[in-house]
């Protein structure tokens, strides 16, 4: 008996430590945040594996239990480093060609196996296990709960593709447990010995340079030359490149910068995402080279003052401060690893310690500032976010806390008397509306802290591919004015925007035509590109581009980045789809039209499934999607929402049991009462982020799982009600079909939420979410049907509460 419950735990923890860090890697690899995908191909193996259970009864006879337990967890455990090795030569990028959808079902194919397998033990655990289902439950519930939290701290210690290996260990482990439940003790010493050697691997892996990695990485081969050192954390993996000579790395340099040479190190995070190191020794008249970057404008024309700095990086932005005599200087990073490297391990050479007045800190640069009550003459943040799924968010597919108008009123609020917030971003030809929206951004912030004119608070300069821009919470002066004028002819920069002059770019004369927050909203729909301002119901700033509008960027070919996000989304979900189809839906369609002279399976009981698979999931992505702005950290909050939902939805199963189903209004109540619960999470979610916010991280992570837990017990009560319900209405031989609709639904619903979301609001998915519990609710069937051909299959349940739950996810 103990030896099934502890492989049971290993078998869970391991699944969910393989989602959460499939997600890192995608992370790399791809050029979005792709949490959604590894929900989405969890619940499609997990489905997968647990229908193969009930379409194939002869396979798994009562007394082969035991074995299949094991022989199931010991195929995931041998295709877990299989997986790793595949996936990571699959390159991940779009072509015009058919070939393109193939390569993108063939990782999700590739990806999703060793969920299959572990959804085929799960499955049989929980259903098939001569054991209380209550220590059953409570073990995956547990095992699921500590995956979540191994997965983080496992990638603080190694890499996210030796943290494979590892989860290959615990899956061989938990596979000698299950061999020792099924008495198959002449293998327990060779799977001992298989995930001792997996750790072998793993250790050896995560020690050198050159072992298994990422070869392709954003679209293009990674060479892994001349690198230094790689580290890898829950939330980046950050490369450090040897030392070079030579001019240093500019972002929007003058053209007329005088030749300057200078020893660098470039820090890389996630393979796109750069940010340089100068050799810095004490003597600050080097540096002055800086100022004919346009990022340093907001330093040039507030010099000598105190200065908030987010995203330090490698440093360029506070040596630039310093520069210009700004005292304090406070540091803002968010990334650990960064924090690490330039102020411990290349001190010497960032000489961070050098730095007069400078004071650097590990914290989300918006928690931050809500939480200290001092005020800056200068906020700066330099090309924070990139193409990159940095640890900041990704550019286009998840959230920036600093985007949006309610985070720039935390900056604005933070502002000593004629204060600048200095934001730059791309601004090339196919990047230009980033510019145009922090535009946007920054105009609806005046307008909401009573500005009556915004143009007289607002400049924008431009130079290469860069643009700046400067807000300040007093109209910018006659005498500001001539300075900015001066810098920008003394520097060749570009002025875009200059207070009390014409502007020449239709799209920021269509913002600043703009009087109200009501009128700024109604630009959504007055251009090819959505240039309304974000908030932190739709934080979405990267993304402008909106399905509608869709045929015609493909018509036209405009190559905008945010069609490319788009398309990695569509294409992800086509895939997902055919793989739906073809071995989850076809072939439980089938195999049930086989059979005669069954009941034919309620419409209304159709229904409920699927509606509370769509549930469970619109509501889960929401949740990620809208405590990232909180938590600062989308892995953070994918962990925080799964561990959450699992533990809540998995107690709300448990306690199901005692809910009595002896009508349809009793089987509609759980239901329903989801849909009241998940508006009134709706209502409250961000009046409690926003009073939150300034809390300390695990203060935050508290505030978050009161929130998920709330709903998800009660989540955890539909699917067993509903099965419970269905059983006594003599359905029992068509439940698989009901499991496996419910499956497939939400193997899909994490694709439609993330459109839904991007499309509208996170808040419009949240309600989605609510309407289709209140939809199950409603068509709970009341009575069986008569009897007629259509469709059973030919099974038994042995159990009312089906296969999946718990780790599973299937809990809808």
């Amino acid at each position: 008996m103990g030896s099934f419950f502890l492989g049971l735990l290993l078998l869970c923890a391991s699944t969910l430590m393989y989602e959460v860090i499939l997600t890192r890697l995608l992370s790399v690899v791809s050029w979005y945040y792709l949490a959604f995908v590894s929900v989405s191909m969890a619940m499609f193996g997990m489905t997968a594996g647990a229908l193969f259970v009930q379409l194939r009864p002869a396979l798994f006879k009562d007394e082969l239990i035991p074995r299949r337990t094991y022989q199931a967890t010991l195929a995931a455990a041998i295709s877990m480093p299989l997986v790793l090795l595949n996936m990571l030569a699959i390159p991940l990028d779009l072509s015009h060609s058919l070939q393109t959808i193939y390569s993108f079902l063939l990782f999700s194919t590739v990806i999703a196996v060793p969920f299959f397998f572990s959804g085929v033990a799960v499955c049989i655990s929980l259903t098939r296990a001569p054991f209380p289902m209550g220590k059953i439950y409570f073990t995956d519930l547990a095992g699921a709960a500590l995956g979540c939290l191994a997965a983080v701290g496992l990638l603080w210690i190694i890499d996210a593709p030796s943290a494979m290996f590892v989860i290959s260990a615990l899956l061989f482990l938990s596979a000698a447990a299950y061999a020792n439940y099924a008495k198959e003790t002449q293998h327990r010493k060779k799977l001992l010995y298989s995930a001792f050697a997996m750790v072998c691997i793993a250790t050896l892996n995560t020690s050198t340079l050159y072992g298994i990695q990422p070869i392709w990485a954003k679209g293009q081969i990674d060479r892994r030359a001349h690198i230094l050192m790689e580290v890898w954390n829950p939330v980046s993996k950050v490369r450090v490149y040897k030392p070079e000579f030579g001019p240093p790395l500019m972002w929007g340099p003058s053209p007329r910068m005088p030749g300057f040479d200078a020893w660098s190190i470039v820090l890389d995070i996630d393979n796109d995402a750069a940010t340089p190191i100068t050799l810095f020794k004490g003597d600050l008249t080097p540096f002055k080279f800086l100022r004919y970057d346009v990022t340093s404008l907001g330093a040039e024309m507030r010099p000598g003052g105190s200065a908030a700095i987010i995203g330090v990086g490698g440093g360029r932005d506070a040596m630039n401060a310093a520069v210009n005599g700004f005292h304090p200087i406070v540091g803002i990073e968010v990334n650990s690893t960064i924090v690490n490297l330039t102020s411990d391990r290349l001190v010497n050479f960032s000489g961070f310690d050098k730095i007069p007045g400078f004071e650097l800190h590990h914290d989300e640069g918006r928690s931050y500032l809500t939480r200290t009550s001092e005020h800056f003459d200068l906020i700066q943040a330099s090309l924070v976010d990139t193409w990159a799924a940095t640890s900041a968010g990704a550019m286009t597919l998840s959230e920036n806390a600093l985007y949006t108008v309610d985070g720039w009123r935390v900056f604005y609020d933070h502002l000593k008397p004629g204060g600048i917030i200095t934001f730059s971003r791309w601004f090339s030809a196919e990047r230009a509306n980033e510019t145009y929206r922090l535009y946007s951004v920054a105009w609806a912030t005046l307008l909401s802290e009573g500005v009556a004119d915004p143009s007289s608070h607002l400049a924008l300069i431009s130079s290469g591919s860069v643009a700046t821009l400067l807000a300040s919470n007093q109209p910018f002066t006659p005498t500001d004015v001539s300075k900015l004028k001066t810098i920008c002819t003394e520097m060749d920069f570009t002025p875009i925007v200059i207070p009390g002059e014409k502007i020449d770019i239709p799209q920021l004369r269509m913002i600043s035509s703009t009087h109200t927050l009501k009128e700024m909203a109604e630009l959504r729909n007055l251009s090819d590109l959505d240039y309304s301002p974000t908030f932190d119901s739709s934080p979405y700033f990267f993304n402008a581009v909106h399905l509608r509008k869709l045929p015609y960027f493909l018509a036209t070919g405009n190559q905008d980045s945010n069609l490319r996000a788009i398309l990695f989304l569509l294409v992800f979900m086509l895939a997902a789809v055919v793989l739906v189809i073809s071995t989850i839906v076809v072939p439980a369609w089938f195999l049930a039209k086989r059979q005669a002279g069954a009941r034919r399976a309620p419409p209304g009981g159709i229904v409920y499934f699927i509606a509370i698979g769509l549930g469970f999931i619109f509501v889960e992505i929401s949740m990620m999607q809208q405590l990232s702005i909180f938590l600062g950290q989308p892995i953070y909050s994918m962990v925080v929402v799964l561990g959450g939902l699992i533990l809540a939805a998995g107690f709300g199963s448990l306690v199901s049991d005692k809910w009595p189903v002896r009508s349809a209004w009793q089987s509609r109540v759980p239901a329903i009462a989801v849909s009241l619960l998940v508006v009134l999470y709706y209502l409250a979610v961000l009046p409690v982020i926003h009073a939150f916010i300034a809390g300390l991280l695990w203060q935050r992570i508290l505030v978050s799982l009161a929130l998920v837990f709330s709903c998800g017990f009660l989540q955890g009560f539909c699917f067993p009600v509903g099965m419970r319900w269905m059983a006594s209405l003599s359905q029992e031989r068509n439940l698989p079909w009901m499991w496996a609709l419910n499956g497939a639904a939400g193997s899909l619903a994490s694709f439609v939420a993330i459109i839904i979301s991007m499309d509208t609001s996170i808040g419009t998915c949240v309600l989605t979410g609510a309407a289709c519990y209140l939809l199950a609710g409603l068509l709970v069937p009341v009575k069986a049907p008569a009897d007629s051909p259509l469709p059973e299959l030919a099974t038994e349940i042995p159990e009312p509460a089906f296969a999946g739950q718990g780790s599973g996810h299937d809990i809808g």
